[in-house]
Formats: structure tokens, C-alpha cells, sequence
């Protein structure tokens, strides 16, 4: 089967990809730093490619509803989603899907430490970074400690990075 308009321009960028029969189900993971990767393109990708390891985007232009299609993907051990002003904590129950996580980053991001209360089905997460307060709030050493505290009874096997 041949692709057409607009999937077939994707997948011929994405990888010289010329037919549907071509286009894997499965990739080790996927990276994107500083561009113009977004919901849609992701939706692009993640309609054919269910299963991957690891997803790596900085600074893209990926949003909750891209976070909403990434929560489908099977297998998902590392999820970076380092400095995205638009993911919020709307997004907590897709997260919250990705049960085979080990490693989060959601640094620079709108969700705070106060937030991962949620994330209660994360049992394999072992490590997260996250930002401890929006910027340019000044919070004492005190309550950031008491709020990795808290974060900590929920992902006890996770080592929280702020």
C-alpha cells in the first residue's frame, strides 16, 4: 500500500519512507531538541509506532494533548519533557498511564512538586526531575524538603530531582 498527501511527506521525512509496509510499529526511542516538533507530529507518529523506549524532547512545541498521545505509547521506559512552557499539570493522568517509566523529566515544565501526588501508578519510576516552584518564587530549603518528603511517600522508590 502506497501512502499519500500529507503521511506520506511525514514518513518520507522522518525516514525515507516510501510505503506503509515500511513504517516500524516499534523504535528504540525518539528524540527532538529545540524545534518545531508538535501535537501533530506526534500524532503522525505515534498513530503508526506504538511501542518505543525512550522519547526525548527539550523546548519543542509539544503540548498536554501531545503528552495525552505519548500516555498510548507501550513500553515507555525514559520520558524527557525538559523545558515545556505548555505542558500543565492537566496532563497528570496521562502520566500517570506510563506505568513502565523509570525515568521522568519534567523540568521547566508548569507541573511542580506539589503536583506528583498524582503519579501514584508510577511504581518503577526511579528517578525525577522536576522543578520545585515556579520561577522567579522564592521558597525556603525547609518547604522544598517537606515537599520532596511528601512526593517521596508516593514514588518511594524514586530518587526526585529538583
Amino acid at each position: 500500500m502506497k501512502l499519500k498527501g500529507a503521511e506520506k511527506q511525514f514518513w518520507w521525512h522522518f525516514g525515507h519512507i516510501t510505503e506503509a509496509k515500511n513504517i516500524p510499529a516499534e523504535l528504540k526511542g525518539f528524540t527532538s531538541i529545540d524545534s518545531l516538533v508538535d501535537d501533530e507530529y506526534l500524532a503522525m507518529l505515534l498513530a503508526k509506532v506504538s511501542v518505543m523506549g525512550s522519547i526525548y524532547l527539550k523546548e519543542t512545541m509539544v503540548t498536554d494533548e501531545g503528552m495525552k498521545m505519548i500516555s498510548n505509547v507501550k513500553q515507555l521506559k525514559h520520558l524527557t519533557l525538559m523545558k515545556h512552557e505548555n505542558i500543565t499539570q492537566a496532563c497528570l493522568p496521562y502520566l500517570n498511564k506510563l506505568t513502565d517509566l523509570e525515568y521522568l523529566d519534567i523540568w521547566r515544565t508548569k507541573i511542580r512538586l506539589e503536583d506528583v501526588g498524582v503519579l501514584k501508578d508510577l511504581k518503577n519510576l526511579k528517578e525525577l526531575h522536576i522543578s520545585p516552584h515556579d520561577e522567579g518564587i522564592e521558597e525556603s530549603r525547609d518547604t522544598i524538603l517537606e515537599k520532596i518528603i511528601k512526593a517521596e511517600e508516593v514514588l518511594p522508590n524514586c530518587i526526585i530531582h529538583t
